[in-house]
């Protein structure tokens, strides 16, 4: 006789999303810059984090039937850390790198573009895959997450078609031709 079956009910209450491609903002932006301890509120366990951005991601348009719009969920873009000197900074091939490229283009080859900062993500809209994020020690599914190498900036605006004007009866341009 086979076991019995048991659906695995979640736990963190998180939003479990798969989303190829939905239009984004990110909201309640806050940086951190040092490591900084978080108390859980289930239990009151504290964990020392690293830093970068924690932000509210909600979602615009799932570019489906709408189902998941407005659905929100928690993200965080981190510093990297260089071994040799302990320091943190933003590193281009990373989650942080990828969406300050989407928010200030050139920001990796141009040194006189200011550094990222909370106010330049806060209402930052973009197009990117959420996709269901699992715990890197069990597997198992606790929420969503973006996915960091589809993130790309919304489209521009499409032009705008020419107005048709009245150019009067074709035929009349060719009366001057001799034949």
């Amino acid at each position: 006789m086979p076991l019995p079956r048991k659906k695995d009910e979640g736990g963190s209450g998180a939003p479990v999303l798969n989303i190829l491609s939905a239009h984004v903002k990110l909201v309640d932006v806050e940086e951190h810059i040092e490591p900084y301890t978080a108390t859980r509120k289930s239990d009151g366990a504290e964990f020392t984090l690293d830093p970068g951005f924690k932000c509210t991601v909600e979602v615009i348009d799932d570019n489906r039937d709408g189902s998941d719009n407005g659905t929100k969920f928690f993200e965080t873009f981190k510093y990297k850390q260089d071994s040799e000197s302990g320091q943190w900074f933003n590193k281009e091939n990373s989650k942080l790198g990828q969406l300050t490229n989407v928010a200030k283009p050139r920001y990796f080859e141009d040194d006189t573009i200011a550094e990222l900062g909370s106010e330049d993500l806060e209402g930052f809209e973009m197009l990117c895959r959420i996709k269901p994020k699992k715990n890197p020690n069990t597997g198992a599914v606790i929420g969503s997450t973006i996915d960091w190498e589809t993130m790309q900036p919304l489209p521009q605006g499409k032009p705008v078609a020419a107005v048709a004007q009245d150019l009067g009866d074709p035929e009349d341009d060719f009366d001057d031709i001799p034949f």
